[in-house]
């Protein structure tokens, strides 16, 4: 596995940067899956980052039909000099493109190929297109405020993530943050994987779980964190609890992964009169998934069963369960000291 760093690609591309001739590339070999290459590239003239991975030579699946990113280009490199008769394929960040943004998809788009879990050059080219699709949709989307509902799932998930940031991860928290990326679950930490679903106090605490995958996974240990808030006047909001983070994040260093998986969210600065709604946090919950655990899982679906979205009771489970920061030792954390 690559520790594959949003710092360590700027770190990349500043350095090819300095390196322009007359070509119209200058590439960084990064690593190879199977037989499938990593670079990490500038594009001349004007030193566009990019990120091209390299497949024997194939037809994609879907090349030639893909949409136009907006923010970056999904190009073919046809040059036998750099690539000889293999299939390259380019990500490179438009002039107008947010480098922020642009970082945080292209690290997301090479860890997802370093996770594979196949070095079969075919499952990987599928894999590769269809993150790079998913990328494409939502750059394409327009940008309205937060739902009330999303709102209160993003606060719950930034909640969780001050606690991460409070152990000895440090500013490490922000790298665990993996719902924005359209992961399963919302944080990875370790082998381990955390889903953090959100209720108001005063009603039957309902959880959309958005897909089988998000319950039933790998990863272990497994925790659904369930947070309870209610709406009060000396809570905090959305916005406050940014600007906190923001602090953090900036004086550690991590303020541009932060701020990008913030967009990825759908949360944006004009945005912010939207979002003056005060929650105070009431209650937090954490249960373990184990073989018990009353969720769907993929063994019992029938295979022609794609996609499943269902509503889990979560007041109905008879089940112990663990306050929200008891957890964080079963991931092997420990609080920092004031």
């Amino acid at each position: 596995m690559i520790g594959w760093t949003e710092d360590g690609l700027l770190r990349s591309w500043r350095a090819l940067a300095k390196q322009q001739d007359t070509a119209d590339w200058q590439l960084v070999h990064l690593t190879d899956v199977g037989a499938v290459a990593v670079e990490a590239g500038c594009h001349f003239p004007g030193g566009r980052e990019a990120v091209v991975v390299s497949f024997p030579r194939m037809t994609l699946p879907g090349q030639g039909e893909l949409p136009d990113g907006q923010g970056f280009d999904v190009v073919t490199v046809r040059d036998e000099r750099l690539f000889g008769d293999r299939t390259a394929v380019a990500l490179v960040r438009r002039a107008e493109g947010s480098l922020d943004i642009f970082t945080v998809m292209t690290t997301d788009v090479l860890r997802c190929l370093d996770a594979a879990g196949t070095t079969n050059s075919r499952e990987l080219a599928q894999l590769f297109v269809g993150r790079v699709e998913d990328w494409q949709a939502f750059m394409a989307r327009k940008r309205r405020p937060l739902s009330p509902e999303k709102q209160l799932g993003l606060m719950g998930e930034l909640l969780f993530l001050e606690r991460l940031r409070l152990t000895n991860l440090g500013s490490s928290a922000v790298d665990c943050w993996k719902g924005p990326l359209h992961a399963p679950q919302d944080f990875h930490i370790g082998g381990g994987a955390v889903e953090v679903k959100s209720s108001l106090a005063g009603g039957v605490f309902l959880a959309k779980i958005n897909s089988i995958e998000q319950l039933d996974t790998e990863r272990s240990p497994l925790f659904l964190a369930a947070l309870r808030f209610e709406v009060a006047d000396d809570g905090s909001d959305l916005v406050g609890m940014v600007a906190h983070l923001r602090e953090h994040t900036a004086a550690a260093g991590v303020s541009r992964a932060f701020d990008a998986l913030l967009l990825v969210s759908g949360y944006q600065d004009e945005h912010a009169e939207h979002y003056r709604r005060k929650l105070r946090f009431v209650d937090g919950r954490a249960f373990e998934i184990d073989d018990e655990f009353p969720c769907l899982r993929r063994t019992t679906v029938p295979a022609q069963i794609r996609r499943v979205v269902y509503t889990l009771d979560v007041d109905a489970l008879q089940r112990a369960s663990l306050p929200i920061d008891n957890i964080l030792s079963t991931f092997g954390l420990t609080k920092n000291e004031p």
